[in-house]
């Protein structure tokens, strides 16, 4: 029938873009996140099937990230962040490992579907229209922008300068190159030199994280939830891991709690940021400092967006215990010191589940002073795919106790000594039990077990 449209044909498995797609997804650069892989297959596999399709934020949102179709762009940014990170190691991918690809893939601003672009014709016009000014530095700028930052830094381009002045200009940026490449040597060394200095001024927090790390995977940090905490108290109950991480929370537990329509909706959309604790901060700043000073790659996570995959070989930091933190749950029973909370006294207590000579079977929680307890357990995740470290405290001001174990030289030692290792040994998998005196500056470690690997 004459201007009867037909629908494109989906592209097949041996398209050379799904071909494509398939080695980017399993390179360096997604391969060790399976969060960012999923959604970088979602958005290809969308581009493919209909190239002229708006994408939006909520589609993304709920087929991605387990959103309601008619959640808050506006309140959970989790996709712009997430798309944002997708386009970043798309630009590493297609620098490094992919460099000699056929095609380049990116997913441009303010779009969700991925763009191809075959790369001679990429390489064509930028020979084409590269102003021959500084034709080296410009060749190489234009392989590492964008289409847009190329039209910019093109359009900015000077025009060609006269022979003799062309030659001094370039006789200056080759001395000026050869003080660069001097420069960056020098801080490459003093870059190396610090760095072993450093290892040797800290040996035991070198060792440790070193080995936490592991499989040299990026660590995933997931705090304490504030909103759910509120939650537990008007429940006058702690929410379970199944609870927490159905798609409908918090609805089903505040439904009979709020009738107003009106309330349940913003109490609702609060619970689903996953807000993080005033007390968290601090530790989650120190971590931050560590990590990026050893270069450990690392992310803090919402504990809403969190979806623990034991299969992973990456490393897990749970902050809080299960009442403020449901992942916890996955690990506590292989702990011995855990947190419990009763909600007729509201009061919390530390539970030694088997209380060896001279401990206590339980360690109450005083809110007067300015002491407390701390737990830190670290455990190997099922079949030792990556590690688990648990850091809390007795309330949720304590949880410092917990941080400045992991983060502290001192502190780190006698716990190496404590548990009979030594800087260069491979430290057993732990738990420990701190407390601090209303009149100590630092905790101390009043207890301890070994946990064997499984």
């Amino acid at each position: 029938m004459a201007g009867a449209k037909t629908l494109p044909k989906e592209p097949g498995l041996d398209d050379p873009r799904r071909t494509l797609l398939r080695r980017v997804a399993a390179s360096e650069s997604f391969a060790k996140s399976p969060r960012l892989r999923e959604l970088l297959i979602y958005l290809t596999e969308s581009a493919l099937r209909n190239p002229s399709s708006a994408l939006s934020e909520q589609q993304v949102g709920a087929a991605v990230f387990n959103r309601k179709e008619d959640y808050d762009t506006g309140y959970d940014s989790i996709v712009r962040v997430q798309v944002s990170e997708v386009r970043k190691r798309l630009k590493y991918y297609f620098l490094s490992e992919g460099l000699h690809e056929p095609l380049v893939m990116e997913v441009p601003n303010r779009s969700y579907l991925p763009v191809f672009t075959s790369r001679e014709n990429l390489e064509i016009v930028q020979e084409k229209d590269a102003p021959a000014t500084f034709e080296t530095t410009h060749d190489f700028a234009l392989a590492t922008t964008t289409a847009q930052d190329r039209f910019l830094f093109q359009s900015q381009a000077s025009p060609r300068p006269k022979p003799v002045a062309r030659l001094t200009l370039l006789a200056g940026l080759a001395s000026l190159l050869g003080v660069v490449i001097v420069l960056c040597g020098w801080l490459a060394y003093e870059n190396t030199r610090l760095r072993r200095a450093s290892a040797e001024t800290r040996p035991f927090l070198s060792q440790f994280w070193k080995q936490f790390l592991q499989n040299g995977t990026q660590i995933e940090v997931v705090p304490s939830d504030i909103s759910l905490i509120d939650i537990t108290d008007v429940l006058g109950r702690a929410v379970s891991l199944k609870e927490y991480s159905d798609p409908k929370y918090p609805s089903p537990m505040i439904e009979h709690i709020a009738k107003d329509p009106k309330i349940r909706y913003f109490w609702g959309r609060t619970a689903n940021w996953g807000g993080i604790t005033p007390f968290d901060a601090p530790v989650l700043n120190d971590l931050s400092s560590l990590l990026g000073h050893y270069q450990i790659p690392f992310q803090v996570v919402s504990p809403r967006t969190m979806r623990a995959d034991l299969d992973s070989p990456s490393s897990i930091i749970l902050l809080g215990p299960q009442r403020a933190n449901p992942w916890v749950e996955m690990f506590e029973g292989r702990m011995n010191f855990r947190y419990q909370f009763d909600d007729t006294t509201r009061r919390g207590t530390i539970i030694n589940a088997s209380p060896e000579r001279g401990e206590k079977t339980s360690y109450p929680i005083e809110n007067a002073g300015r002491g407390g307890y701390a737990v830190v357990a670290y455990l190997p995740k099922p079949d030792k795919a990556g590690n688990v470290l648990i850091l809390f405290g007795g309330n949720l001001r304590t949880i410092d106790g917990a941080g400045y174990l992991v983060t502290d030289e001192a502190a780190m030692a006698k716990l190496y000594s404590t548990l009979g290792s030594r800087p260069a040994d491979r430290i057993p998998y732990f738990e420990v039990l701190l407390e601090k005196k209303p009149t100590a500056r630092n905790y101390e470690i009043i207890a301890y077990r070994r946990i064997k690997d499984q």
